[in-house]
């Protein structure tokens, strides 16, 4: 048994326009969504490779120029320490000429010779002596005493001979030893690569100091020259030495800070929105450290993004247009399909004109809604000619209500003269037909109470104890049971069918009920004769399934109110949710509860 159910839900209806137009928009959205997502993923790592190589190459080659530099210098010097003429003449000749007051000019002169290069590349060359004297040449040159305490520019070198390089604002020695002399140059910075020269031992190299210099401001300009590939990427460079003195500059960011936080270590490193490239170069002497804000590393990626974005507006906007389009084109002809239904009147002659369209499935459903307006014609003539029929058949019914009223009024002129007659077996079955012909010929579509069709079978039952004496019927019906509504007519069948099959001689019948809100109601009716056979079951059963299906008709196949009757009239009331069980112990029926 199957417990009905419904729901109703209102939806918002759409033209297929809209939804088409929606779907093919929603879907190249997702398409060109993840296509630029793949690109942009793929494209930015290129981009950052690329970048990434080219800062890597780039700093190198930096790099690179500036170890040359720097080496040109170490070797410029190199090749005057161990010159043994350039030593002898720093060391002894010049500072006894010095002493005696002799002429130091032809001295300068082969000075000059031994350090030609330092013409060539604008050097200035200076040494302090293990005498304190210090010595000068540059656009001039002179030597002289040191004059008060020395200088301690050098007091944490190791005099080991190894080059150490200095950022000096000017020549503090030059200052100390040149007096009231005026030295043109020496008022600008100075860039000094320095090393010790002199008496060699084991770890001693001599007290001797030589300077090889240059301005700071052509140092600079050099290395920017050598590193002008750098102005379209936003590097800028900042040289150090191993004591954390700033050679070179590019800004007023503090370098040695950033390399202090980082343990004076060589890598890269992100800060403050910057990328920090370190290295340590010319023999670990040297950091070079470049900065680049993270908008001038990611500039090239930030400007695909910007392209990519526009890209992919237009390519959405066209994709709107192109969608819109493609959705109206496609929906043209169930659009004009819709409008021709609209415009179908039978009533006043219009018929449905068929579209012809290129498209399979629009083209069937036009030629399917053309058959079906001509069936649907052949069909209202036919109500028509039913309704006449109709008409007729109820002027039929009018008449033969005759019938029922001419047999009750016939039953209870009967029962009156039995009753007069003090016939009361008479009078008494008279009265119940007469009740049953009235209940029978009252319309009830919608049903009758339980408790109507009770009494129907208690009537039933008092006449046929006039032919069956001794006959014996139960009724237990529950309380709750007597105010169901049930198709007219369908117990008192049952109890027919008992007394027609039942045991003659003493007939027991029993007509049991019961309820319950998930399986709805159902009644039972046993006898106590030999049931039905199973071929008789079977043949019944077959009926009620040819009922289901229409297939036969009742008037034809069935004698008054028979079994299949009741089954058919259970279905019509009830559809799908009855019970309908036929075994040798009885007849059982139910259905759901209708209130």
């Amino acid at each position: 048994m199957k417990k009905a159910k419904g729901c109703k839900h209102r939806r918002i209806k759409e033209s297929i326009v809209k939804k088409l137009f929606r779907t093919y928009l929603a879907w190249t959205m997702m398409c060109i969504f993840a296509i630029l997502c793949g690109t942009v993923l793929y494209v930015g790592h290129v981009i950052d490779s690329n970048v990434m190589e080219t800062q890597r190459q780039l700093t190198l080659s930096i790099n690179q120029n500036i170890e040359n530099y720097l080496q040109d210098m170490d070797s410029f010097s190199m090749e005057i320490v161990r010159s043994e003429e350039f030593q002898e003449l720093v060391q002894e000749s010049l500072p006894a000429y010095y002493e005696q007051g002799r002429s130091t000019a032809d001295l300068f002169s082969q000075l000059y010779s031994n350090a030609y290069k330092m013409i060539q590349n604008n050097y200035q060359v200076g040494v302090v002596s293990d005498k304190d004297y210090y010595i000068w040449m540059g656009n001039e040159y002179y030597i002289d005493r040191l004059q008060g305490k020395r200088p301690d520019v050098y007091k944490d070198y190791e005099m080991d001979g190894g080059a150490v390089v200095k950022y000096a604002e000017k020549n503090v020695f030059l200052e100390a030893s040149k007096g009231e002399r005026k030295i043109s140059g020496n008022e600008r910075p100075k860039i000094t690569l320095a090393r010790s020269f002199g008496r060699k031992d084991l770890l001693y190299n001599g007290s001797s100091i030589l300077e090889v210099q240059m301005d700071a401001e052509e140092f600079e300009r050099d290395i920017l020259r050598l590193a002008s590939a750098k102005k379209d990427t936003g590097l800028q460079i900042h040289i150090l030495n191993a004591d954390g003195e700033s050679i070179l500059s590019e800004t007023e960011w503090d370098a040695r800070g950033i390399l202090e936080n980082h343990g004076w270590k060589a890598g890269t490193y992100e800060e403050n929105g910057d990328y920090i490239y370190v290295y340590q170069i010319f023999h670990s002497e040297i950091y070079v450290v470049y900065k680049i804000s993270l908008f001038d590393y990611y500039n090239q990626f930030l400007v695909f993004l910007g392209i990519a974005g526009i890209v992919f507006l237009v390519v959405v906007a066209l994709m709107i247009a192109v969608s819109y389009y493609v959705s109206r084109k496609l929906t043209r002809p169930i659009r004009a399909l819709c409008t021709e239904l609209e415009n179908v009147d039978l009533a006043r002659g219009r018929k449905y004109q068929p579209l012809e369209t290129d498209i399979y499935e629009l083209d069937y459903l036009s030629k399917a809604i053309e058959m079906l307006n001509v069936k649907l014609e052949e069909s209202m003539g036919r109500i028509i000619a039913m309704r006449d029929y109709e008409n007729h058949a109820r002027m039929l019914a009018l008449q033969a209500q005759m019938q029922p009223h001419f047999f009750v009024n016939t039953l209870t002129t009967m029962g009156t003269m039995a009753s007069q007659s003090e016939d009361w077996e008479v009078a008494r079955m008279c009265t119940n037909l007469t009740q049953m012909f009235r209940y029978i010929s009252v319309e009830a579509a919608d049903g009758v109470r339980f408790y109507e069709e009770i009494k129907q079978v208690d009537r039933y039952v008092e006449i046929m104890k006039e032919r069956f004496p001794k006959a014996v019927v139960e009724i237990d019906i529950p309380l709750e049971m007597m105010n169901l509504k049930i198709p007219k007519l369908t117990i008192q069948p049952l109890v027919e069918n008992s007394f027609k099959y039942c045991n003659r001689s003493r007939p027991v019948i029993r007509v049991s009920g019961s309820i319950s809100r998930e399986k709805g109601w159902s009644v039972k009716v046993t006898d106590n004769g030999e049931g039905f056979s199973e071929e008789k079951a079977a043949e019944i059963l077959k009926r009620c399934e040819e009922v289901q299906e229409h297939s036969k008709s009742l008037s034809v196949e069935i004698d008054g109110m028979g079994l299949v009757n009741v089954y058919a009239r259970l279905q019509l009331f009830y559809k799908e949710d009855i019970l309908f069980r036929m075994s040798r112990e009885g007849i059982e029926i139910g259905g759901r509860i209708c209130e």
